[in-house]
């Protein structure tokens, strides 16, 4: 395990690392579909892992033909586009989840590293399946609150990233149609991006407004190659990857009661409240206020 150690004179300290993630866990479902079922082509900012129960299924990935029949799994990256197809004589079952953090490094350790299918016969298969079947047993728990389903949800999430950190590609035709150039300096500007975020917006308390080029600037790269590398690895520009680091903050501070609300505003980097108000209901469909009576009743 990798940690922090200070030693001064006759004491020794071990500090575990800070943990600074945004985890999101949605869109898990288990369904039953017929024969002539097609889920058109779509793709998505957060991963897919999908499991075949029963029956069989065609998933096309960036013009890449896969067959799943029962028991396979397939992990689809952010930002590929793909479509699914029943191709049994009858009805298919299948479980799927969308789950995504926002620490660089380890979604693209995740990326780098996992193939896209998992047969029965792949060495990292149980511990994949066992982690879906968890999630299919809450599921099945009718009488389970919804609080302690969450908290349920997400302990198996974490189980599943760390499995994902363990799995070593065994298809040295790794399939991110990034080269590690591409994926290194989006990285870059995520990092850069979430510390601007950080250190201007939250520990100052100051209405700096962050500005996405001169960042990027300051790396040695391009702005307008920044932009695009960004594009290209994260399906998202920088600038939405800031507003969605500030409605993460913003919902964990509105839970927050003795924080007032022109107090968030400004540790967010909004000139006014006004300004914030509107901006958060653009993104949750509702004020501040609201959202913070919704959330600690």
């Amino acid at each position: 395990m990798e940690n922090n150690e200070f030693e001064f004179t006759g004491a020794k300290t071990q500090l575990l690392q800070r943990i600074d993630w945004n985890i999101r866990f949605f869109g898990a479902h288990k369904q039953t579909v017929p024969f002539d079922w097609i889920m058109t082509k779509e793709f998505h900012h957060a991963f897919e892992i999908l499991i075949v129960l029963d029956g069989a299924q065609e998933t096309n990935i960036d013009n890449e033909q896969f067959i799943l029949k029962k028991d396979d799994i397939i992990l689809i990256p952010p930002g590929f586009e793909h479509a699914n197809k029943c191709i049994s004589t009858k009805s298919m079952t299948y479980f799927c989840a969308h789950f995504d953090i926002d620490e660089p490094s380890l979604r693209m350790k995740i990326m780098k590293n996992c193939d896209w299918v998992y047969e029965p016969s792949n060495p990292y298969h149980s511990r994949l399946k066992e982690c879906l079947q968890r999630w299919i047993d809450i599921l099945d728990e009718p009488d389970l609150s919804f609080s302690k389903a969450k908290l349920k949800a997400q302990i198996v999430l974490f189980e599943l990233l760390e499995v994902l950190l363990d799995i070593q590609p065994l298809n040295t035709d790794i399939r991110t149609n990034q080269s590690m150039t591409t994926a290194k300096y989006a990285k870059e500007i995520a990092e850069a991006i979430k510390r601007a975020f950080k250190k201007n917006c939250i520990e100052e308390n100051s209405d700096y407004t962050i500005h996405i080029q001169p960042i990027i600037a300051s790396l040695g790269i391009s702005p307008n190659y920044g932009l695009e590398v960004f594009q290209k690895l994260y399906n998202m520009s920088p600038r939405t990857y800031l507003s969605d680091l500030k409605l993460q903050e913003a919902k964990i501070l509105l839970q927050q009661p003795k924080i007032s609300l022109n107090e968030i505003s400004s540790r967010l980097g909004y000139k006014n409240l006004s300004h914030f108000s509107r901006q958060f209901k653009r993104w949750t469909g509702v004020n501040p206020s609201d959202f913070r009576k919704k959330n600690n009743t």
